[in-house]
């Protein structure tokens, strides 16, 4: 029972707020890798589970460029080709094959897997070196059925099948093969990730690594929309642009830097999409193994904006592992490149190496033109919607009693987001007249403001 007292205001408490929110900095990373079942989701915060699961390719790479900026949770789904096969290697028995041994994902990784079987009365033992370890696992069994059970159930890196042609016979020391990674991606591989990464709500970036055409963008972008405005959740595309081509990374010419942003210019052109952000330019990276390597600068952007709070800038913030950038843009191309809304490095005396522009390829005009502005309006939608959820199913009578209990718990959580910074200022109604609350209706109309922005200063500072 509500006690009433005239004159008095009355705050209602349901008990049923949120006060935790979902992440927002969870990303789903698609490409292709050496290890991993294809499209299958892969939960990675560390890179020696990175470098265990996917062993090589572009994914990995990726991941590892994210995770040393500060990512923290990436969804990985490896996208394969049609080459991807699986190594291989047939045991022979006395009539035919014993069993075979495969490797435990399909991957050239797995060719240099080396398996020796050898005889010693009734007993067959199996050997299998792990070349990422150099360990050596060996399994001693008198059939082929307690052989199978036992590699099966002591190692992960082959899986046994029994074939029917009778106890194993010894067999030198031999590498699996035919294992392929299947790198080569086609339009249909992508756009398979893209359906599958749809699956994952609680995603608010995605990547899908070397989808840098403007049909793959659509269809990404098709995606994002698709997620944000059916509620499913919010989301950004990072999306990745040609590799730059030239000579000599470390000195390009100005004729290859001029035909490089050109050809991103005529490529973004019919690109204006919240939701898209583009980073462009290429750093030089250093690998787990101490191998130096170039490559684009999108997982770097990437793993720093997973790494900031709602509504903060990435403008002039460091670029962790990167220790040259291809190329270093002069002041009239950067000026180019912030009135194309596109992300990129640059080397500040004193600050090093930092980034350049913190916008979205939004539409000429639209308020949406960064994205700590878009993060704020999408984790505020995400935080109203998860607070407004316990009270679906809850009554709502003619007083509107059920109404002024949602709407405290909903200003308590957006209360709670401006404490943190995340937004500047919010305004927040509920409406169900009497006909909406016959159907088991009502309506929430919010809005957010997010006034933290950053600009550059391009031009000449006049002294007067």
């Amino acid at each position: 029972m509500t006690r009433i007292i005239k004159d008095v205001y009355t705050e209602y408490f349901s008990g049923l707020a949120g006060m935790s929110q979902l992440p927002t900095a969870i990303e789903c990373v698609a490409g292709a890798a050496g290890g991993g079942e294809k499209l299958t989701r892969y939960i990675i915060s560390d890179k020696r589970s990175a470098l265990d699961l996917l062993k090589s390719g572009p994914l990995l790479q990726a991941i590892l460029e994210r995770l040393d900026a500060g990512s923290t949770i990436i969804y990985a789904l490896r996208l394969a080709g049609s080459a991807l096969a699986t190594a291989t290697m047939a045991i022979p028995g006395a009539t035919g094959t014993a069993f075979t041994l495969n490797g435990y994902y399909p991957g050239a990784w797995w060719n240099d897997v080396e398996i020796g079987v050898t005889a010693d009365g009734a007993d067959r033992t199996v050997e299998i070196l792990d070349p990422a370890t150099d360990t050596v696992y060996s399994f001693t069994g008198t059939t082929n059925a307690a052989l199978v059970a036992a590699i099966n159930a002591g190692q992960s890196v082959v899986k046994a099948v029994i074939g029917a042609g009778g106890l194993a016979a010894a067999k030198a020391t031999a590498n699996l093969a035919g294992g392929d990674d299947g790198l080569t991606l086609a339009n249909g591989d992508y756009t398979d990730g893209i359906t599958a990464s749809e699956d994952f709500t609680d995603v608010n970036w995605v990547h899908f690594v070397g989808a840098d055409t403007l049909t793959l963008w659509a269809a990404i972008l098709t995606s994002c929309n698709t997620m944000v405005t059916s509620n499913l959740g919010e989301r950004f595309a990072f999306l990745d642009v040609p590799r730059m081509v030239v000579a000599n990374p470390l000195a390009p010419t100005a004729a290859e830097v001029s035909t490089y942003l050109g050809t991103i210019q005529t490529l973004i052109a019919s690109v204006a999409d919240q939701n898209a952000v583009i980073a462009v330019g290429e750093a030089q990276y250093t690998d787990m193994a101490g191998t130096v390597y170039w490559n684009r600068i999108t997982s770097t952007v990437a793993g720093r904006y997973a790494a900031l709070k709602v509504q903060e800038s990435l403008l002039a913030k460091s670029a962790p592992n990167v220790s040259a950038l291809c190329p270093e843009w002069n002041v009239g191309q950067q000026t180019v490149l912030v009135t194309e809304n596109l992300i990129h490095m640059r080397n500040e005396p004193g600050l090093g190496l930092i980034f350049g522009c913190s916008n979205t390829r939004c539409p000429t005009g639209s308020a949406y033109n960064r994205v700590e502005k878009v993060r704020a309006a999408y984790a505020f939608g995400k935080a109203i919607r998860l607070a407004a959820l316990p009270h679906l199913g809850k009554p709502n009578d003619a007083e509107g009693e059920g109404l002024k209990l949602m709407e405290a718990d909903l200003r308590q959580v957006a209360n709670l987001m401006m404490q943190k910074g995340e937004i500047d200022d919010y305004d927040l109604q509920l409406i169900s007249t009497a006909e909406m609350r016959n159907l088991g209706e009502a309506q929430v109309v919010a809005s957010v403001n997010s006034m933290k922005a950053f600009e550059i200063i391009l031009e000449k500072v006049y002294l007067s």
